[in-house]
């Protein structure tokens, strides 16, 4: 890998936690990631001109486009709700960490794409341990798993599945209408950012602690949403870019992963969140199945 790639994914690596931290220190609502994702996308929004004219592009494009929107406002509203419930350094590692596990399932077995090895298998085994071990506090109970946060914080990780195999079918469609794969990736990370805050509005509207929420947000922190809505959009622009300069996929994909441990530390040190073995225990599991999957 260049020194180049690695900089950029350790970069976006750090930006992922933090934008997560911020998320759960300022105000962790579907409200707070709405505002910041749509101003993380206008501040963007001069990197449409990339490429050839969006007119070009195939009318199911828009359809594939329309649904990746629905899953980031599912992803996003639950890492909110999840946040508002329980600890980033719980939380963070499921939502990010369980996907790896998702997506390969679904692919293998709805869409007949691709065969696991079993060092994949081993690995993903390896994830769902610590995923257990993680909400543990004293003896196993089932009462630590069946709680609001953990809802959520799994629908954020079934979110993520939807939206990462829609995502790879859109910027297909990009490339086949001419775009690069760059161009395609940046993109379509901004008409994502653009077309994300459209599903929640209805959400906004409806629920009360949002709506109020929402309010206070618009007048009191511009700043800190902007912020937080241009780490959004940069982390997964980074990822792209690192993609393009190296063709160590693989490593580039477990490097990624490095941002659970970090959410984790930054969660118990910042955010004053309870260290406890269980929870380190079962990040280190996570790590490992993580490194054997991408090595697989």
């Amino acid at each position: 890998m260049s020194p180049v790639a690695l900089a950029l994914v350790l970069l976006s690596v750090c930006l992922h936690a933090g934008w997560n931290l911020l998320g759960k220190r300022r105000a962790p609502s579907l409200a707070f990631f709405t505002l910041a994702i749509a101003a993380g996308g206008l501040v963007l929004s001069p990197l449409l001109v990339l490429g050839p004219p969006l007119a070009s592009l195939p009318p199911s494009f828009w359809g594939w486009l329309a649904a990746s929107g629905l899953c980031q406002m599912l992803y996003m509203g639950g890492l909110a709700w999840a946040y508002a419930r329980g600890e980033v350094s719980v939380l963070y590692p499921l939502a990010r960490a369980l996907p790896v596990v998702l997506v390969p399932l679904v692919a293998v077995g709805l869409l007949g794409s691709q065969r696991l090895t079993p060092m994949e298998v081993a690995g993903m085994g390896l994830i769902l341990v610590g995923a257990l071990c993680l909400p543990l506090a004293g003896a196993p109970r089932l009462a630590n798993y069946l709680t609001p946060a953990l809802a959520f914080a799994l629908l954020a990780a079934l979110a993520t599945v939807g939206y990462s195999l829609i995502d790879a079918r859109a910027l297909a469609l990009m490339v086949e209408a001419g775009f690069s794969a760059l161009s395609a990736g940046a993109v379509f990370m901004v008409l994502q950012a653009l077309v994300t805050p459209l599903w929640a509005l209805p959400l906004l509207l409806a629920l009360p602690s949002e709506q109020r929420q929402f309010t206070r947000l618009w007048s009191e922190a511009r700043g800190a949403m902007l912020l937080t809505g241009l780490m959004i959009t940069v982390t997964y622009g980074l990822v792209l870019v690192a993609l393009a300069q190296s063709e160590a996929v693989s490593q580039i994909v477990a490097l990624r992963q490095l941002s659970i441990p970090l959410g984790v530390v930054l969660g118990i040190l910042w955010l004053k969140e309870r260290p406890s073995l269980a929870k380190l225990g079962g990040t280190a599991i996570m790590m490992a199945g993580l490194w054997l999957v991408a090595l697989g």
